[in-house]
């Protein structure tokens, strides 16, 4: 894999450089340990034997050190993912604006079912909605029925690309341009539900 010939640790120590901070890149891994419960525990022996037959994992890779690499190229992954859900997404105010309607009736509407907002319930998390559910000025009609449908564990991003791509089941329209045309969202809904099934 190519990202493993590049050195983390030292890429993360020119980069706090650069930043004029003086922690070292071993002291930063240890605050991200800190601050997202990562366990730096060694593994047992028969845990490294399975991972060194079932994968392509080296020694190094399963240290404590390189275990917590591997973290925090996964919260570079969840910071990236998150850069992309906001620049496709808009803020509730943003959602008011566009809808000619006052925040309150825009915060009322996701409660009800009619807008779809991910990650509801996290503290300190703002509101966005996705931008695949507004057309024209106005919102895709029928989400009420389908946004329960959707599966607790899908990306907001996967749920996106399963709303904007065509589907052989909805005529080779996209859920979206099936709702748009006035097509019934229970058969998007059914679509949605057979995602949890994949």
């Amino acid at each position: 894999m190519s990202y493993m010939a590049f050195d983390y640790e030292a890429g993360l120590d020119q980069a706090l450089r650069r930043r004029g901070g003086p922690m070292s890149a071993q002291d930063f891994i240890t605050v991200v340990e800190e601050v997202t419960n990562i366990s730096a525990e060694p593994l047992t022996a028969g845990e490294v034997d399975f991972l060194m037959k079932h994968t392509d994992l080296t020694e190094a890779d399963l240290s404590p050190h390189g275990r917590a690499k591997t973290h925090l190229r996964v919260l570079a992954e969840r910071s990236r993912s998150r850069a992309l859900l906001d620049e496709a997404s808009l803020s509730t105010a943003e959602v008011a604006a566009l809808l000619g309607r006052d925040p309150a009736n825009i915060r009322r509407s996701r409660l009800e079912g009619d807008l779809y907002s991910p990650g509801v319930g996290v503290p300190g998390q703002s509101l966005r909605f996705p931008k695949w559910q507004f057309v024209d000025n106005t919102y895709v009609r029928g989400l009420r029925k389908i946004i329960p449908a959707f599966p607790d564990q899908f990306h907001p991003l996967s749920i996106e690309r399963f709303m904007t791509e065509p589907n052989d089941e909805l005529h080779s329209m996209s859920p979206v341009q099936w709702l748009v045309s006035g097509g019934d969202p229970d058969a998007v809904a059914k679509l949605a539900d057979e995602l949890g099934y994949e």
